[in-house]
């Protein structure tokens, strides 16, 4: 950061007071001007002389004192003289500063509290915005070769909020605020920003909403095609890439006897896919024959039966559970010959069957049971990866069903199957940003019950471990106190619209210890497009207008005053 913002930012004509109280982290101010009925301007910068929320620089000998408004008031006896009519005319309105940060003349430091404390009758000026930029963002707004984000104002200042992309997304990057407060524009802006630079980003889109970027962005789709562009690739995710926990956090097998032949018959039919001569058909017919054929075979291929994605038909599945109903060993005892059919188990494991059948051919369920010859969704990202000229990679979500939980598994497998990617160093020479939106769908999720219980954490582990492999998250939700406080804690910036839950904010509190209550309370009055930008490449909160994105996501809502207006007939 240079010194040059700083040492200009005492300038007399944006003098606004004095000190005249100071305490352990505010100090009180005479604010002759602050009773004025408009801000006045100097060489077009904007000199407001004492308006909550405004920006102070405090000069306190070889440092620069930062701190912004939070109140701003009248002595008791001089309430009235603010009155239209008032016999008096003069005002001594006192102001109440939030001390924040601190900034050394001589070396250009800034740093997060206080050195020393201002002494009383020390001069107060409204703080230029680049002097503002300066004491928040300070040499994380543009990089020695200016890769940087344009992403916001300082609200109606006008000055341009540029950050470098490790600053926002270097230790993960949270976008917060409730419906309507600008969330959805944020993100675009940001995909906007980072589409100007070598970048690749993929991201979910769980609602349809950023469908209008098209912008050096690819579309792919998971499910139906319904609302999607011409453009926009039908791809799958297949059911051989979910792991077994998922497969039955999806059929939900029942009590003691279903579950393990459930199991048995995913690991018989990988077993058959990989050796076909010990089935028939596809399947594996069990009651009376020898074990060691099969026994053999898995011995053969159990690096592939127990790893990820080996391949199997799941069209058999259900035949093959009702195969498995055997008694484990023949009439006489034999135990290398598996027994006639167990006529109890297969009566339990009746439900069971029919659930997978019914399961397996639902048509919601194809892009996931039924894959075809659609391409995976990593064979899409492969491609994605070798494309110089195409920076996003947008994974419409919409239409994959809630039903059996199938959004939840589908997006874990995605987080899941990226991460594995960037545990084999596949991100260290192009870093990937993840791009999560509605992520509250998705984080923190348990599904099942005490016999199928999973755990879908793979975007909690790509927050936690993620960094080291050159893969970063960017989460977007209106519902933060749905997101788990450990992925929260692993956001290194926020930029936070409105809130008005108070749950909502304690939890935005509690996963950043510079926004504190102060601060926060500026949440629920936050104007559409306004944020506080907190994180640890920022020195103190930022009040920002963020930037509205050329190419706006479809989030406005339903327009109430067209179509319920009365037609005359």
């Amino acid at each position: 950061m240079t010194t040059s913002p700083l040492r200009s930012a005492f300038d007399v004509d944006r003098l606004i007071g004095t000190v005249c109280e100071v305490a352990g982290t505010t100090v009180k101010l005479n604010l002759p001007r602050a009773a004025t009925t408009s801000a006045a301007s100097h060489h077009g910068g904007r000199v407001d002389g004492g308006q909550v929320g405004e920006y102070v620089v405090i000069e306190s000998g070889r440092f620069a004192l930062f701190g912004k408004v939070v109140l701003v008031r009248l002595p008791e006896r001089e309430r009235l003289t603010v009155e239209p009519g008032s016999a008096r005319s003069d005002a001594h309105p006192i102001g109440t500063v939030q001390l924040l940060a601190n900034a050394d003349l001589v070396t250009g430091r800034v740093s997060v509290g206080l050195i020393r404390f201002p002494r009383l009758g020390e001069r107060v000026f409204s703080a230029h915005p680049d002097v503002v930029i300066a004491m928040t963002c300070g040499s994380h707004a543009v990089d020695a070769d200016g890769v940087s984000l344009d992403i916001a104002t300082l609200s109606d200042l006008g000055a341009t909020v540029s950050v470098t992309p490790e600053s926002l997304f270097g230790r993960h990057c949270a976008v917060v605020g409730s419906t309507g407060g600008g969330k959805s524009w944020t993100v675009a802006r940001l995909i906007e920003q980072m589409g100007k630079h070598n970048a690749k980003v993929v991201l979910l889109d769980a609602t349809g909403e950023f469908l209008p970027l098209t912008t050096s962005v690819r579309h792919i789709h998971i499910g139906t095609s319904q609302g999607e562009p011409q453009t926009s690739e039908n791809v799958s995710v297949p059911y051989h890439q979910l792991t077994v926990d998922d497969l039955f956090a999806i059929f939900k097998p029942g009590g003691q006897s279903q579950s393990p032949k459930l199991r048995l018959a995913i690991k018989t039919l990988k077993i058959a896919a990989l050796e076909p001569s010990v089935g028939s058909s596809g399947v594996v017919h069990k009651a009376g024959q020898l074990k060691s054929k099969l026994s053999q075979a898995y011995k053969k291929h159990q690096a592939a039966v127990d790893g990820p994605g080996a391949r199997f038909d799941i069209n058999k599945l259900a035949e093959q559970i009702d195969l498995e109903c055997v008694w484990r060993d023949d009439k006489s005892g034999d135990p290398k010959r598996w027994g006639g059919v167990q006529e109890n188990d297969r009566s339990y494991c009746a439900g069971l069957i029919n659930r997978v059948e019914e399961i397996v051919h639902a048509p919601e369920m194809a892009c996931v049971m039924q894959p075809g010859a659609l391409r995976s969704f990593g064979e899409a990202l492969d491609e994605f990866f070798k494309d110089g000229e195409v920076r996003t990679l947008r994974v419409s979500m919409q239409h994959v069903p809630f039903a059996h939980s199938a959004r939840e598994i589908v997006a874990n497998t995605i987080g899941r199957h990226l991460l594995a990617l960037g545990r084999t160093g596949a991100y260290k020479s192009k870093p990937l940003l993840v791009v999560v939106d509605e992520a509250h769908q998705f984080f923190g999720k348990s599904i099942g019950d005490e016999y199928t219980r999973c755990t879908l954490d793979a975007f909690e582990l790509i927050a936690k471990e993620g960094r080291k492999y050159a893969l970063t998250l960017c989460i977007a939700t209106q519902r933060p106190r749905d997101i788990t406080e450990d992925v929260l804690s692993q956001m290194g910036t926020l930029i936070v619209h409105r809130l008005v839950n108070d749950s909502d904010r304690e939890v935005v509190e509690r996963a950043t210890s510079s926004l504190d209550a102060s601060a926060s309370g500026f949440l629920p009055s936050l104007g559409q497009g306004e944020a506080l930008i907190v994180g640890a490449a920022f020195t103190v909160p930022l009040m920002v207008q963020m930037m509205a994105p050329t190419e706006p996501p479809e989030s406005r809502g339903p327009d109430y005053q067209t179509h319920w207006k009365i037609v005359p007939a």
